[in-house]
């Protein structure tokens, strides 16, 4: 069931499972950004979207068939690191911009 509402979703939108999972990491470290009230160089917000996709991938290599309970490793790194690329490439900018910032008032100081 929940891989159906996966395919369903990404069906509706007219995009791929991997450009779901692309989409979703986005989303949710800009969503947890605003909902802890973290500046987008924390890392607070990025290990909670590593714990999603991590709980996403535990159902998606443990679940259930109709013949029966299967494991299925599959995609499950490639979906992780497409889940993590923007929101990794999200802190890494924001953290290089902040020790800018810091490094230039200093100077100025």
């Amino acid at each position: 069931m929940y891989n159906a509402i996966k395919t369903d979703l990404a069906t509706f939108l007219g995009i791929s499972k991997d450009a779901l999972h692309i989409h979703i990491g986005l989303a949710i470290v800009l969503i947890l950004i605003v909902i802890l009230r973290r500046p987008p160089a924390s890392i607070i917000p990025w290990f909670g979207v590593l714990a999603f996709e991590v709980v996403n991938e535990l159902f998606d290599v443990f679940h259930w068939h109709q013949s029966g309970f299967s494991f299925e490793i599959g995609d499950a790194f490639k979906d992780i690191a497409n889940t993590m690329f923007w929101p990794t490439i999200t802190v890494l900018a924001f953290r290089i911009v902040a020790v800018r910032q810091r490094k230039r008032s200093v100077v100025q100081g």
